[in-house]
């Protein structure tokens, strides 16, 4: 019992840093538009924003392994010890690149991490949401966790979308740290990152009924 309410623990807290400091990453690149402010702030500002995305991302890859191990102990879900053993290996794997990327900024090393983590976002996209289908349409598993699930595969697809619109906004303020702020550019990174914060909320929601889920269990 111990050692299910410090993994439950754990679990919750991986929420709690992946939601709230997302919110952080968010705020960082609505100020990192102002053209009011100089060119150096707002570099300043989206770095600490970049700073911050480590955690949201470091978190994601520690939701499943630690919900899956919940859902088996407490038999609600039913996985085999290798399949689950592998899962929690290749997330620890993850993590452990995701920080070797994190901690040698602006090399091939973090290119290539940063391509793993999308290849691997979206093999989790793939595996989670197919999962999350097949719990709901061809099992008697409780149809909260199975939404639950869902929810998270679906954090899953929104983060490789995230990462694939997030690009051009990227390149457009890199333009801004080299050659100065104008009207056109600033606009043209507005608009680069317009359909990114759509993509954010729509995280935000998927975690907040993903939460709710597990906390209400309500069907």
């Amino acid at each position: 019992m111990e050692s299910h309410t410090v993994l439950l623990f754990a679990h919750v807290l991986l929420f709690v840093f992946w939601l709230g400091t997302d919110v952080g990453v968010f705020l960082a690149a609505k100020i990192s538009e102002k053209g009011e402010l100089s060119t150096e702030t707002r570099g300043t500002v989206l770095g600490l924003g970049m700073v911050l995305d480590r955690l949201p991302r470091s978190a994601l890859t520690l939701i499943v392994p630690t919900g899956l191990q919940l859902a088996v102990d407490t038999g609600r879900l039913v996985v085999s010890d290798a399949l689950l053993l592998g899962i929690w290996v290749i997330s620890i794997i993850w993590l452990i690149a995701l920080w070797i990327g994190f901690l040698k900024p602006q090399t091939q090393t973090e290119q290539r991490v940063m391509l793993f983590n999308l290849a691997m976002n979206a093999l989790m996209a793939l595996a989670v949401t197919g999962y999350a289908i097949w719990l709901l349409s061809s099992t008697d598993t409780q149809t909260w966790l199975a939404v639950k699930v869902l929810m998270v595969g679906l954090v899953f697809i929104a983060g490789v979308t995230l990462d694939v619109l997030f690009k051009p906004a990227v390149d457009v303020f890199l333009e801004i740290m080299t050659e100065g702020g104008t009207e056109e550019r600033d606009a043209k990174y507005s608009s680069a990152l317009a359909p990114v914060y759509w993509v954010v909320l729509a995280i935000y929601a998927f975690v907040l009924v993903a939460a709710y889920m597990g906390v209400a269990k309500p069907v």
